[in-house]
């Protein structure tokens, strides 16, 4: 029977920003496998050619033409003729994988590692595929493998990139994999960095880097920040390292800021011009979100370099002095885990600001109902098999309500499938998980509307994603992990009127869960709750920006007077 993969014109997009980078799966085309043998450069004439050869190679032509759904329909051919080799599993397996249909993906790549386990190039793309589908662990397992087995740089990068939304990575664990990683990268460490003298005005030349600057709903905590400086002591640069020009719109520059596009420059070359800026402060916005990046941060770019808002672990990069958190996500026994030193404001150092177009704030849906729906919209690859055991056993506990997820991936037929399966697999009957297609943004927030409870992911928790559920009146019920990554949630919401949305552990996240659930009263106090949320938040710590550009400000004079003192 034929396996014919499934999937529609609208499933050819491009590959995206995904925090496993699709592009890297090129790497065994320049690499080639221990002990493999390269195909001859001489071809054949087209009737030597067996039938496996001529759909292997019509396979290929026409994905050289991005023709992807024929490539796939040759090489489903290929592999139901009972001739195909591992790597034609692997060629259909990575081009699912580019195509976002990912549980059909891993289907490909499971088949053709049962031809030969040790294959590299199969190993490290159902990695990438099983990190997209959420079984974190296994991905971690996999780019291991690769990794150690081979001693592949592409395994050690994704590695390092996903460990932290592990559940058995430890700190210590994560601390070593990312210095492993670091110390494979290049080093400028014999560049001198100047102290230039503080101009006589006073102030501090502050520069700030990301490829994300385009991302409004993204940046908020950012932009709240780079506009709120106070420009008689801070001059700003911005290195802006995307291709989306527009998202400068936000910015509202002094008459000394500078704006500088980076993204057609080479490593060596942004590094060369942020030393030519002669910054005092140097602040890393990407984190392992932009990891072609990484690089830079091997050598010394700032008399102060510091990372902020996207590194929510240890970098393990030796160009990073110091990394800006605050108590609610980082604890002292934690800071030997640390390669950075440690910086706490003393309100949560996601503070944010809506500037972005938002849908209005409606009532909660259990108010027509009488019942509670819980939701998430978390990326799928935060929806971990223990998220999935918890999420299922609260459903379970509370037979009259249901959950809502909405995410890219879901898409894709299969991939739907999939999250449905492994629900009926822990006892959750298909009606009671609704899944909703990926949508413009301002149409995606509205999905908020169908959601009473948010449901936060662990142990990677939402950080956007919570700031748009609570701005769009929905709570989130989170709890206090055992890293950073799991406590992000908690930042926002210990530092609002939603504490009591924090459990103590994930045995408290499911009891508070069904108590509201059961809770007759529950519709009437999420209502108050709901009419009241943005009000209130602007009342909060969280969202009075000003306070924590304060902070900020104070926190990047302390560090660089005391580099000045030991200059």
């Amino acid at each position: 029977m034929s396996r014919k993969w499934c999937f529609t014109a609208s499933a050819i997009v491009a590959r995206g920003k995904a925090a496993i980078r699709l592009a890297e799966l090129k790497f065994m085309g320049k690499r080639g496998r221990p002990g493999q043998k390269k195909p001859s450069s001489r071809s054949k004439p087209s009737a030597l050619l067996s039938s496996a050869e001529r759909l292997r190679r019509k396979a290929l032509e026409l994905l050289t033409q991005q023709q992807f759904p024929p490539a796939l329909e040759a090489l489903d051919t290929l592999i139901e003729s009972g001739q195909a080799c591992v790597d034609d599993y692997c060629l259909a397996g990575k081009t699912l994988l580019s195509m976002r249909e990912f549980a059909q993906a891993a289907m490909a790549l499971e088949d053709g590692l049962r031809l030969d386990r040790e294959h590299e190039e199969s190993r490290f793309s159902l990695a990438a595929t099983l990190f997209q589908l959420g079984d974190v662990s296994a991905a971690v397992r996999h780019f291991q493998w690769v990794a150690d087995r081979y001693n592949n740089p592409e395994a050690r990068l994704n590695l390092a990139t996903i460990a932290p939304g592990c559940p058995e990575v430890d700190h210590q664990r994560l601390l070593e994999i990312r210095r492993t990683f670091a110390q494979s990268l290049p080093s400028d460490s014999d560049t001198e960095v100047i102290l230039r003298a503080r101009s006589a005005d006073g102030r501090l030349r502050v520069g700030y880097i990301s490829a994300f600057f385009h991302r409004s709903n993204y940046m908020k905590p950012v932009w709240g920040l780079i506009n709120g400086h106070d420009r008689s002591q801070f001059e700003i640069h911005l290195f802006a390292d995307d291709t989306h020009e527009r998202g400068l719109e936000w910015f509202k520059p002094g008459s000394r800021d500078q704006i500088h596009l980076t993204q057609t420059m080479s490593n060596r070359e942004l590094a060369t011009l942020i030393r030519q800026q002669q910054l005092d402060i140097l602040v890393d916005l990407n984190g392992y979100s932009a990891a072609s990046r990484l690089e830079i941060f091997m050598s010394r770019l700032a008399p102060v370099t510091a990372t902020w808002f996207n590194m929510y672990a240890t970098s393990g990069l030796a160009g990073i002095d110091w990394i800006i958190g605050d108590d609610f996500v980082i604890r002292p026994e934690e800071e030997q885990y640390y390669s950075e030193k440690i910086c706490r404001l003393p309100q949560s150092y996601l503070s944010f600001v809506v500037a972005h177009h938002a849908p209005d704030v409606v009532p909660p849906p259990c108010l027509g109902t009488r019942k509670i729906t819980f939701g998430s919209l978390v990326s799928q690859y935060k929806i971990t098999p223990v998220v999935l055991d918890v999420w299922s056993e609260i459903l379970k506990r509370c037979p009259d309500s249901r959950l809502i997820l909405g995410n890219r991936s879901l898409a894709k037929t299969a991939n739907r499938d999939y999250v449905v399966r492994q629900f009926q697999h822990r006892g959750v009957e298909q009606g009671r998980v609704q899944l909703l297609p990926p949508a413009d943004h301002f149409e995606f927030l509205k999905y908020y509307d169908q959601i009473d409870i948010a449901l936060d992911s662990f142990p990677y928790n939402g950080g956007t994603t919570t700031t748009e559920a609570i701005w769009q009146g929905v709570p989130v019920l989170t709890f206090d992990g055992d890293r950073w990554a799991s406590r992000t949630s908690r930042t926002l919401l210990m530092n609002c009127h939603l504490n009591e949305f924090v459990a103590s552990s994930v045995t408290d996240y499911v009891d508070q869960a069904v108590r509201w659930a059961t809770n007759p009263e529950a519709p009437q106090q999420l209502s108050r709750l709901r009419a009241e949320m943005r009000s209130s938040l602007l009342k909060a710590p969280v969202c009075q920006i000003d306070t924590m550009v304060k902070s900020m400000e104070a926190t990047y004079l302390q560090l660089f007077e005391a580099v000045a003192k030991t200059r």
